[in-house]
């Protein structure tokens, strides 16, 4: 069995994944994850969950203010730059949460960590991951970290919103390369919860965690009357869209393969072999998705209601943070009140 666990992004909407994980850490202490993948604030996650660091992962969704993150200016002054914020104290936040000793414990630990990213130069979702032995399908290209900058530049890029913080060169090892131009921002651009990544590369049991709501509650009525506060809302409806499609379509993956495996099972009861249930799935010449695949568990934890954090989530007040874990953990109480006893196959 592989495990796996996805973050979405959101920002500082993050701390209500830590109060999920803490939830379920401190009931199942032998829960572990294998493959790690974050988009956005889900990239600066699991790090620090890789190496079972929870109380720094809590520090830093609890005690840093906004300015700790992006520093704010008019709009107008920054017209003639790339970006309305700037996000040099979340790049210099990084280097004090991940230093070469961390990532050293992180690859030592011997997980895959996938960090979803979107270049700019092509429009590709760039998947940035420490694992010598990723996937490579043709809906994503897959770069390997060589060392702890590039590491940290990679989780840097995931978490930069384009528009609101500047894109980032993750090319350290491309010297002489035209890609050493190539800028990368945010994965939720392309992919705002990187569980494909995770079926990719063999996971067979996924626990999700979004940082939106299944529904949202029916919009605010607040007039937007003015350009910024326009540009926050249509990034929010965009990066809701692509949300729902990303959980979409390993949903429907997912059933494909239930509705195969069981009609596999009724052709053997009904008296024919293995060998020839195996050749009529087998199509000489063609490739199928489905090929040795067996249906995946999937777990899904989502906020009943909208978040606060502001638009983005680029709002990080420590009193919001600390509120948002209490609702990360109350749904994960309600989940582990609900399971079967068949399901705790992971505790």
């Amino acid at each position: 069995m592989s495990r796996a666990l996805v973050i979405s992004g959101g920002g500082s909407k993050g701390a209500f994944a830590v109060g999920v994980l803490k939830k379920l850490f401190n009931e199942f202490p032998g829960l572990d994850f294998d493959i790690l993948v974050g988009t956005s604030t889900g990239s600066l996650i699991v790090p620090l969950v890789a190496v079972d660091d929870m109380d720094s992962l809590e520090k830093l969704y609890t005690e840093q203010k906004t300015e700790n993150i992006v520093l704010e200016g008019r709009l107008g002054d920054r017209l003639a730059d790339v970006s309305i914020f700037d996000a040099s104290p979340l790049k210099k936040l990084l280097g004090k949460n991940y230093t070469d000793q961390k990532y050293g414990a992180i690859i030592a630990t011997g997980k895959k960590l996938f960090f979803t990213t979107t270049c700019l130069q092509n429009g590709q979702l760039v998947v940035f991951t420490t694992s010598d032995t990723a996937g490579y399908p043709a809906n994503y290209e897959v770069k390997k970290i060589v060392n702890a900058e590039h590491f940290r530049q990679a989780v840097l890029a995931s978490a930069c919103q384009p528009v609101f913080m500047q894109p980032v060169k993750v090319n350290i090892s491309l010297s002489g390369n035209p890609e050493q131009h190539f800028q990368y921002v945010d994965g939720g651009v392309r992919e705002y919860a990187g569980i494909q990544m995770a079926i990719d590369n063999g996971a067979t049991e996924i626990f999700t965690i979004l940082l939106s709501p299944e529904k949202e509650a029916g919009g605010d009525n607040e007039e937007l009357t003015d350009l910024f506060s326009i540009l926050r809302k249509t990034i929010d409806i965009f990066t809701d869209d692509v949300g729902k499609n990303d959980l979409i379509i390993p949903q429907q993956y997912n059933e494909a393969l239930q509705y195969i495996a069981a009609v596999k099972k009724k052709m053997i009861r009904n008296g024919i072999t293995s060998d020839q249930v195996k050749d009529f799935f087998t199509i000489r010449g063609r490739e199928s998705p489905y090929e040795d695949k067996v249906p995946i568990k999937m777990f899904v934890f989502r906020p009943a209601a909208p978040l606060n954090g502001g638009p983005g989530g680029l709002s990080f007040d420590p009193a919001v943070m600390k509120d948002m874990i209490v609702k990360g953990n109350a749904v994960a109480k309600d989940f582990i009140a609900a399971l079967d006893p068949g399901d705790i196959t992971w505790a």
